[in-house]
């Protein structure tokens, strides 16, 4: 009786592991939203999807609490020595990142802690935490930007950080692993969630078909390297790279290519708070062709400015206007001002950049923003996160952005702003983009920042989007609100200080579980013109659906759906804005909708009347249940279930016919 006993108890304890620490999925990757080609799997250390003998953290957006910034709300705290989070492995992997928060100190400088990796019980590598990059500070009074420097009159914001490490050898598929509290001290060490990636093989020098290529050797600084090799391919191998100044590109065709960025790392080690180097960081260019390739960038940066004051900016990861068709690929970026400040400042142009397969996380203003007279940018299938201003931005703050787009990008726990915001500009887009945990916005466009404004030509567009616990309330500073204490929509619309906010289109997008209002409409000296919102799926609220401040000018609406709203779906709407439905919107470049009902089930739906489009078809959900590829004249779609839908394609012609039976 007792080893039977034992042997259910044990059988009870490894069915009940299996059941809670696998890797947690992402449901909009079934629509294609977010960064769907990301090569790592997440691991909560949550109750359900984890096993631990640490603190689980109860779910609160308190501000003033630690899991107010943690995915989900939630968190670990291993406190006592032996204290452990613990997973089963589901895919053979040796890249490990931990997000995580230790304590600050009173200096602001962060303390170091220790935990033990093991796996299938087998001791394997201690890791170092270290909080010298985290915990930024905010006077309680407002007015200031965040800083690193603590005090009882200031509240915090950015209390987790990231550490990533390439271990030696791969986590197995099925194997359990463990993160352990190895140093005998009570400080709580907080773990948010792990990621886990089977990590490519380094691109060698050898491999990179150039023969105008040249190996870099550290026989110089590498930033001197780069300007003595301009216009050839430079090959930075595996290690890390102390740099004290900024690299300057000022060749056109150069192109930095790294073994990739799990090896290759610049260290950026000027001082940001000397008066002499506070910038001497980051890869500046205005070239064309130019490209940068499997690195991680890094720096000893602590803050967004130095000395708190926005004249002394400590410098970005990427900068300069990036001339014609450059390429930033496979970077990681972190610590900076902002993970990228593009713009045409010296009038060389900036037009065709491609960001792709990237990551800026962790650096205390924007991660990617196209500003000044960046045209027909993309950013795509990239990785934002825990970043202090607008996570992907454009801002027209003196030439128009033009036909700017970020696309399959996912963004979480911002601390600051938006996670996607347009400040001006002309026919940028966010599209099938995922937004996850934003302290404040989700999505943003207002008339906040001096510039040239919103352009009349063509549309701002938002669509296939999916904003998660967006939004705040007002309140207290610190503890809710936004940085100034003020209420924030998971989307805020705001026609507010310095022009109209012009021609913006939202399409397809899903708010879930928004804190406060799921779509704040608010006018300040200037009028909402033209806005377009059609398929605006609204999820539980805080308060209202859409919430009207002295909003002014007007707009159209097609299809909004409301579901356990804390409120009303909507506040009364002021007769300063005219809001009036039409579904027959179809003056879309490119895009249609048919809006169409089937009753029966197992209807067949006929297309035709259309000339070399893709075809989509989607429910109220936002939820796409059919693609083809080109098509040139009908096309049938069976054996479908009672509901709405919705059919979009390119480069329709007006005359599209829809027919069910």
């Amino acid at each position: 009786m007792k080893k039977s006993g034992l042997f259910l108890l044990a059988l009870f304890l490894i069915t009940s592991l299996e059941a809670f620490a696998q890797h947690v999925t992402f449901p909009d990757d079934d629509i294609n939203r977010g960064y769907v080609n990301r090569p790592y799997k997440r691991y909560e250390a949550e109750t359900g999807k984890c096993l631990t003998n640490g603190n689980v953290l109860l779910p609160g957006f308190d501000q003033t609490t630690l899991q107010s910034e943690a995915s989900n709300q939630v968190a670990t705290q291993l406190t006592a020595s032996g204290s452990y989070v613990k997973w089963i492995n589901d895919e053979a992997a040796d890249g490990l990142t931990i997000r995580f928060s230790l304590p600050d100190t009173i200096t602001g400088v962060g303390t170091k802690g220790n935990v033990a990796l093991y796996v299938n019980d087998q001791f394997v590598q201690t890791i170092t935490l270290n909080s010298y990059w985290a915990w930024q500070y905010t006077l309680k009074s407002g007015g200031n930007y965040p800083d690193n420097i603590p005090s009882t009159t200031k509240f915090t914001r950015m209390s987790f950080d990231e550490m990533h490490v390439k271990l030696g050898t791969k986590i197995p598929a099925g194997a359990t692993f463990k993160l352990v509290k190895t140093d005998n001290n009570t400080t709580p060490y907080t773990i948010d969630f792990v990621e886990l990636e089977p990590v490519p093989d380094p691109v060698t020098f050898e491999s990179i078909p150039d023969a105008n290529k040249v190996r870099y050797d550290s026989s110089v600084e590498l930033d001197v390297f780069i300007a003595n090799n301009g216009g050839k391919t430079i090959y930075l191998p595996a290690g890390t790279y102390t740099e004290p100044n900024k690299i300057m590109i000022q060749t056109d065709n150069t192109k930095i290519i790294g073994a990739g960025m799990w090896y290759s790392e610049i260290y950026f080690t000027a001082s940001s708070d000397d008066r002499g180097t506070y910038s001497y960081r980051g890869i500046q260019t205005d070239n064309n062709q130019v490209v940068v390739d499997g690195i991680y960038l890094n720096t000893v940066n602590n803050k967004r400015y130095y000395n708190n004051n926005s004249s002394f900016q400590v410098g970005k990861g990427f900068m300069g206007g990036l001339g014609t068709n450059s390429i930033i690929r496979n970077v990681w970026v972190e610590h900076f001002e902002c993970g990228a400040w593009i713009a045409n400042y010296n009038g060389k142009g900036a037009n065709n950049l491609l960001i792709e397969n990237s990551r800026f996380r962790n650096n205390y203003a924007d991660g990617v923003n196209l500003s000044q007279g960046v045209q027909n940018g993309v950013v795509q299938h990239c990785s934002f996160r825990n970043n202090g201003d607008d996570d992907m931005a454009s801002w027209s703050t003196g030439q128009l952005t033009v036909n700017n787009t970020f696309r399959y990008n996912t963004a979480e726990n911002n601390w600051r702003a938006s996670s996607l915001g347009f400040f001006g500009g002309q026919q940028n887009k966010g599209l099938n983009c995922v937004i996850i945990d934003p302290m404040e916005a989700g999505i943003r466009a207002t008339c906040d920042f001096s510039g040239t404004g919103f352009s009349t030509t063509g549309y701002t567009e938002f669509r296939n989007i999916s904003i998660y616990k967006g939004g705040v309330a007002a309140g207290t500073i610190g503890v809710t609100g936004d940085f100034f204490g003020n209420q924030q929509g998971a989307i805020h619309l705001n026609s507010s200080s310095y022009y109209n906010l012009t021609n913006i289109r939202l399409d397809s997008i899903d708010l879930y579980d928004s804190k406060n209002n799921g779509v704040f409409m608010g006018s300040g000296s200037y009028q909402i013109v033209n806005l377009q919102m059609s398929n605006i799926n609204i999820q539980g609220t805080g308060q209202y659906g859409i919430y009207y401040s002295g909003t002014k000018g007007n707009g159209t609406f097609c299809n909004l759906s409301y579901a356990n709203i804390g409120t009303l779906n909507t506040n009364s709407l002021p007769a300063s804005f005219v809001f009036v439905e039409n579904c027959n919107n179809t003056d879309v470049q490119g895009v249609v909708d048919q809006k169409f009902k089937v009753l029966s089930n197992g209807d067949t739906l006929t297309i035709s009347g259309f000339i070399n489009s893709a075809v989509s078809l989607y429910n109220t959900m936002g939820n796409r249940c059919f693609h083809s590829a080109i098509c040139s004249n009908e096309i049938m779609i069976h054996n479908l279930k009672p509901g709405i839908y919705f059919v979009r394609m390119d480069n329709t012609d007006t005359s599209l016919k829809v027919l069910v039976r």
